[in-house]
């Protein structure tokens, strides 16, 4: 050490007093040591605000799920609050959207290392439509009745009270969620937690229902209750992370059936009413072990273990209400039971600076344990059908995965190369289905470089393909299976794709990024059913500073997505016409945000977005029309301090949306003269959004 850093090290511990006695350590002041960066919070703070918001016109698909489908004012309300303690107690409080139907409260709050407790409360409204009309009366309830003074008719336009019996009906659901939890930290290494909700949903959804050649489209009540829970113990060591859970999940349905009366004139005696059943009631049970071991400075391991059962047993309706048919049910309930193992195992290691190799492993298997049973039953509440037998299905997934990457030495227009290149092999096996096994191979290499500075680039291709165990069509289906039909998920494919990626700091100011993906997968042996499929996407996004104060960001994308598939008559050896699907989806959208001080800081944005989706029948006389849609959305904010701790926000939100559906469009309820519709469009709206609060810091 030379005389220069002698000095420097004598002048920084020389206003350090050490007092140290005989045979004692060192004991040094640390009164006045400080750290200006990292001060211990200690004490309340956060924020409110209150104001107040006006939407201006109705529409269930702009509040879809923010809770602002109704035209008028409402209530702005949020906050925050944070409580810490030098001793390491903690408290957080939290409030989002009170004023709204999709809401949350929460406490959460405990002391550090020792234990954490929680409630929390939230709703989540989930608006379906608000422009359904209907005839039935008893919305909301198990049971729909018609008008005393119905007049059913061979066809809806033969329903000469239709139109006087129609009523506006919304639909929508609503979840509210109560949860409690605790964590407790007190054995050294270990944490134990344990957590509870209970969640209501309620509301209504549209359904339908059929006698023999006539349907009504219906309205379903939901009264849904669910509890779950979640226990685990948690071990944090040096070189060791273990967990043991158990999570159990109960459903109940409080409406299991829906009853509704017959609006057709109907040659078949007796089916005057009708029965659906709904979602049963069920349970699920599972216990969960999981470990991960370092071990070495280079390698870790890790394993996962969950068993699980699934049950339902939920008392049979009767087969028909129709009381001019006797019809025996085998068993009362389903009885029904399924096992399910998933395990994996997992390992991480850098062999050498620049190598390293990940391998894991997995393994779904779900065993239905469900007893199968001859059902006689009644198609649509009208005929006496041929008996059906419940199957049993069953399945196991396995997967093997292996990679390496390896980082390449600095070479010119190479700088932090990486290479990197895996294999996967898949497999599906399956009990009564008409593919009992399906195994896939996948092959993918990725290649990562800087060329130049400021220049990353990226490129990755895939290879897979997937070959099938011989048809076997499953006797338990009737009508028969089609030998030459293959389901797209069981079906012999090819797969390949390839992306990249490439980022540009053109200037200290301004990035650039372009990115691209195309995919296609070929179903080469499928005579009936999706013969190839194709995707193709890019993206550039740029993000400019202006000045020190304002930047704008702006992004493109494109998506097309193309399809062809073959069909047939049921059981046709040969295509006997064929079908084309295209879609295509535009967005582009542009940021500005400027802060003008410490007092005045705002921004806006806006979002186009369109597209369209064709379906070509070849040698059709007539073509689909085309479906469509386009979204305008354009938002502006401010933010203004009146005070030191008070501040004023103001944003404005601006939105249209059109969209057209040829298979919803100009439906009346009586449009179709077999289906009495709920007569419900496609969504369309304009409308704007205002709103002004202020917020109160502390």
């Amino acid at each position: 050490m030379n005389l220069h850093k002698l000095a420097l090290l004598a002048a920084v511990i020389a206003p350090v007093p050490i007092l140290a006695g005989a045979g004692d350590a060192p004991v040094v002041d640390t009164s006045r040591w400080t750290c200006k960066y990292c001060p211990f919070e200690d004490g309340l703070g956060g924020n409110l605000e209150l104001g107040a918001g006006y939407v201006s016109d109705a529409s269930a698909k702009f509040g879809e799920y923010n809770a602002l489908d109704k035209q008028g004012g409402y209530v702005l309300a949020n906050g925050m609050a944070r409580l810490r303690r030098r001793d390491g107690t903690w408290l957080d409080l939290t409030a989002r959207d009170l004023g709204l139907d999709s809401r949350y409260l929460g406490i959460q709050g405990g002391k550090q290392g020792a234990y954490t407790l929680l409630l929390q409360y939230k709703e989540l409204q989930h608006a379906i439509s608000t422009s359904a009309v209907t005839p039935f009366l008893g919305i909301g309830t198990g049971t729909l009745s018609l008008p005393s003074s119905w007049v059913p008719g061979s066809t809806t336009g033969a329903m000469s009270a239709l139109t006087a019996s129609l009523h506006g009906v919304d639909l929508q659901t609503q979840r509210k969620q109560l949860a409690l939890g605790a964590a407790l930290n007190s054995v050294a290494h270990w944490e134990f937690a344990l957590k509870f909700r209970h969640e209501t949903k309620t509301g209504t959804q549209g359904t339908a229902g059929s006698f023999a050649f006539n349907a009504a489209q219906l309205v379903q009540p939901i009264d849904y209750d669910t509890d779950q829970i979640d226990a685990s113990a948690a071990y944090s060591g040096r070189r060791l992370q273990a967990r043991l859970a158990y999570y159990a999940s109960k459903f109940t349905n409080n409406e299991p059936s829906l009853i509704w009366s017959n609006p057709f004139l109907t040659s078949f005696a007796g089916a005057r009413v009708g029965q659906l059943a709904a979602a049963p009631s069920n349970d699920f049970h599972q216990f969960l072990a999981s470990a991960t071991l370092q071990l070495d400075a280079r390698t870790t391991a890790g394993a996962d273990l969950a068993l699980g059962q699934m049950r339902q047993n939920e008392a049979f309706l009767p087969a028909t209400l129709n009381p001019g048919l006797t019809v025996p049910l085998p068993r009362s309930s389903l009885d029904g039971r399924v096992n399910t193992v998933s395990a994996n195992l997992r390992a991480s290691s850098a062999l050498t600076n620049r190598l390293r190799v990940n391998a894991a492993a997995s393994y779904d298997d779900r065993d239905n344990r469900t007893a199968p049973a001859a059902f006689e039953w009644v198609t649509t509440d009208a005929l006496p059908a041929t008996p059906r037998t419940n199957l049993p299905y069953s399945s196991t997934h396995k997967v093997l995965k292996v990679d390496a990457s390896y980082r390449l030495a600095d070479w010119p227009l190479a700088h932090n190369a990486r290479l990197s290149a895996g294999y996967e092999y898949d497999t599906y096996q399956r009990t009564l289905q008409e593919i009992r096994k399906t195994r896939e191979n996948r092959y993918w290499g990725k290649v990562s470089v800087q060329p130049f500075a400021r220049t990353e680039f990226t490129l990755k291709g895939m290879h897979a393909w997937r070959n099938t165990s011989p048809y076997e069509p499953n006797p338990g289906i009737s009508p028969p299976e089609n030998p030459v039909l293959r389901k797209y998920n069981m079906a012999d494919r090819a797969r390949d794709s390839v992306e990249g990626r490439i980022d540009l700091a053109l200037t200290s100011r301004l990035s650039l990024g372009l990115a691209g993906n195309f995919a296609l997968d070929d179903y080469y042996k499928s005579t009936l059913g999706l013969r190839d499929a194709e995707e193709l996407t890019w993206t550039a996004d740029s993000a400019l500073i202006l000045t020190e104060s304002t930047s704008a960001s702006v992004y493109l994308n494109h998506q097309q997505i193309r399809s062809r598939q073959a069909n047939g008559a049921t059981l046709a050896p040969a295509p006997t016409w064929y079908a084309r699907n295209l879609d295509r989806i535009d967005t582009a959208g542009a940021t500005l945000r400027h802060h003008t001080s410490d007092k005045l800081d705002f921004g806006l944005g806006y979002t186009v977005s369109r597209s369209t989706g064709q379906v070509t029948i070849a040698d059709a006389a007539t073509p689909f029309p085309e479906l469509f849609f386009r979204l305008d959305s354009a938002q502006l904010y401010g933010n203004y301090r009146l005070r030191q701790h008070l501040r004023l926000h103001l944003a404005y939100w601006h939105e249209k949306f059109q969209s057209t559906d040829w298979t919803v469009d100009g439906v009346a309820p009586a449009t179709i003269p077999n289906v009495l519709s709920l007569a419900q469009g496609s969504p369309r709206y304009n409308l704007d959004v205002f709103m002004l609060s202020a917020r109160y810091e502390f």
